[in-house]
């Protein structure tokens, strides 16, 4: 299964960077709990897929860990990325 081009397009990377940079590369949800963590995920805030003209919108990304980007997204998580390598 290849992954989805959209994540290395121009436009998905320069996007990505914005939000991590606004966020200060902190884990939005962890830092709503006083615990400060790296986020290293742009995560769309409504999905890209349902809001297709909002995929570029700064403010339609909020800055994630890895934790909480799979709790969002239980599918893209390590578990199921290994289940699907398998297949």
């Amino acid at each position: 299964m290849k992954s989805d081009p959209y994540y290395q397009s121009k436009k998905h990377k320069a996007w990505r960077a914005k939000v991590l940079r606004r966020d200060n590369y902190q884990c939005q949800e962890c830092k709503r709990y006083g615990i400060l963590r790296e986020g290293t995920i742009a995560h769309h805030v409504k999905p890209r897929e349902d809001y297709p003209e909002l995929q570029y919108d700064v403010d339609n990304g909020r800055t994630l860990c890895a934790k909480h980007h799979n709790k969002e997204h239980p599918e893209k998580g390590t578990k199921a990325l290994k289940s699907r390598r398998q297949l």
